[in-house]
């Protein structure tokens, strides 16, 4: 009995997590180096008394484009378009303003939130960065700061990873995609330089024998 009770107290606790602190996760696809673009998929909940709209702060440097924001709650798509930091700062959302002249992802909720209302967001971007993501001397470089306690970088198809500058749990996914986790138990973020290279295919590995 008392291995049955040790067993289920990491259950029990994480059963006292409210929804809204889970947002720890942030997943990321690489795209072709070629394009500078990578996808990335993160959720969060919004449960401010009032709250109208939802927002995703796009990174200084980088540009986001086919922008989908999802109503978990609802499995509804949300009406999204792109404002300035200087409009988000004016709803008084958020206890730390952000740039003014930032751009920032918005979508529209159904209805103001009301006391005790929350809803959870998944927020889908693909981004082009042409400094963070590159390709020097044959390999795929892709280096940025992440925030987050757990994220995920998948790489393209057909690549394979060479160097990552900080520790990762590699895997393949169900795609065959190679995976980097990465887990920050720290307050601050961690500079992860990530490079791979090319799989070579058998045919051309054959023609070199």
């Amino acid at each position: 009995m008392r291995c049955l009770w040790l067993a289920l107290i990491p259950a029990l606790a994480m059963a006292q997590f409210h929804r809204a602190e889970q947002d720890l996760e942030i997943h990321y696809w690489l795209l072709d180096p070629d394009s500078h673009q990578f996808r990335i998929s993160h959720d969060f909940t919004v449960s401010k008394p009032g709250q109208k709209y939802v927002h995703s702060f796009v990174r200084k440097g980088s540009v986001v484009t086919k922008s989908v924001v999802i109503d978990l709650n609802a499995g509804k798509q949300l009406e999204t378009y792109t404002v300035t930091g200087k409009s988000v700062n004016a709803l008084g959302y958020y206890p730390n303003p952000t740039d003014p002249e930032s751009v920032v992802v918005q979508g529209d909720l159904d209805h103001a939130l009301v006391e005790g209302e929350s809803v959870r967001v998944r927020v889908i971007e693909t981004y082009t960065d042409p400094i963070g993501y590159t390709m020097k001397d044959g390999e795929l470089v892709w280096d940025r700061t992440l925030g987050r306690p757990y994220d995920d970088v998948a790489l393209p198809p057909g690549w394979m990873l060479t160097s990552v500058s900080v520790p990762a749990i590699i895997s393949l996914d169900a795609d065959g995609l190679v995976v980097c986790r990465f887990t920050n138990p720290r307050n601050d973020e961690i500079h992860v330089v990530l490079k791979a290279r090319r799989r070579k295919t058998n045919q051309a590995a054959n023609k070199r024998k």
